[in-house]
């Protein structure tokens, strides 16, 4: 495949995703800033009009949130699937969205262990005394320490997830990889949520059948008994299907936080 998308335009992505993390909202965090990240790919690669509409919506309507540091390669990858998409009419573009999915949690997971938890520390902690000191250089010290590997990691994520985006295009039409993965992937998200709700969401009920000392029944009990964190997960599947039906995400925080203290006064939920 003979391709179109130059250095050049890899370097337009490139400054454009420095200011991913400029316009975050509810709905969809990092989308504004990656489809103008992706602008320049997508007006190289399609030439009808209406195939780079859609390309434009696919990536503002989808929900996206990395590390914005690594955000570079996924850029990258999905320029490559983008310009695919664009030269092979049997390419299917939900892939796209699937490869581009799939890749948050695991790029955010090393994104965030090496940039603000220890890089940053690590940075701060080598200029402190300088900057207590009052030392002028120690701010750009601090600088330089953080934003050399950041940048580096941002343009060199762009450019090996182009190249290895190609490749791994090519191989998996051969193997038919990339249907695993997405389903490996989906398996793995789906483990990870289950185990964010059980340890971020605590709901629970104080409500009791009977005299407790007497063998009463203690409803909290009887739900753990059954499943750990049943309310949470009933909780989040109701969030989860209002959102489906349309209801923004800021009436539904909203609506949350007034039906719980109501069933808070109620004594129904703990």
């Amino acid at each position: 495949m003979s391709s179109r998308i130059e250095k050049k335009d890899l370097k337009k992505v490139f400054f454009r995703h420095l200011s991913i993390g400029s316009m975050n909202d509810y709905q969809g965090v990092l989308h504004h800033g990656y489809t103008y990240s992706m602008l320049p790919i997508i007006d190289k690669v399609y030439d009808d009009k209406e195939d780079r509409i859609k390309a434009k919506k696919r990536h503002m309507d989808e929900y996206f949130a990395i590390t914005p540091n690594v955000s570079g390669f996924t850029l990258g990858v999905t320029a490559a699937m983008e310009e695919e998409n664009a030269n092979n009419p049997n390419f299917d573009e939900k892939t796209i969205s699937t490869v581009k999915t799939a890749l948050m949690g695991p790029l955010s997971a090393i994104g965030d262990t090496v940039f603000p938890t220890t890089l940053r520390i690590l940075a701060t902690s080598l200029v402190i005394t300088m900057a207590e000191g009052g030392n002028v250089f120690a701010p750009i010290l601090f600088l330089l320490i953080y934003n050399i590997p950041n940048f580096l990691v941002r343009w060199f994520g762009v450019k090996y997830g182009y190249s290895m985006g190609m490749d791994f295009i090519a191989k998996s039409e051969k193997s038919g990889i990339i249907d695993k993965v997405s389903y490996a992937c989906s398996v793995v998200g789906l483990m990870a949520i289950g185990a964010m709700i059980f340890y971020t969401v605590k709901v629970g009920t104080p409500i009791t059948i009977g005299d407790v000392k007497n063998g009463g029944l203690v409803l909290q009990d009887t739900l753990n008994s059954v499943m750990p964190g049943m309310l949470s997960i009933i909780l989040i599947g109701i969030e989860y299907w209002l959102l489906k039906k349309g209801v923004k995400v800021v009436p539904l925080i909203i609506g949350t936080m007034i039906v719980g203290v109501i069933l808070f006064a109620l004594g129904v939920i703990a």
